[in-house]
């Protein structure tokens, strides 16, 4: 079974363009962390699956995405 990935690819394209048109972002900033979280939906059997992957130790991982979640609930409620 082949799953269309040009999706997730232009994703990741898009945020590599933000990142480096950032000015909050310096001149020789490396990227560390790295998670990739991605929904997956059958429509025909309605079954889902998220798949997580990270470069990081779990304890990590899961420092970053609560600081990730505080992030874009702050963007629900306008504070960014």
């Amino acid at each position: 079974m082949t799953i269309d990935q040009s999706k997730l690819g232009k994703h990741i394209q898009e945020q590599m363009q933000a990142i480096e048109q950032d000015p909050d972002v310096p001149e020789g900033a490396e990227i560390n962390s790295i998670i990739t979280l991605v929904e997956i939906i059958d429509q025909e059997s309605g079954t889902r699956n998220m798949r997580i992957r990270s470069n990081v130790p779990p304890h990590v991982a899961i420092g970053v995405l609560e600081e990730s979640k505080m992030s874009q609930l702050a963007m629900l409620s306008g504070q960014e």
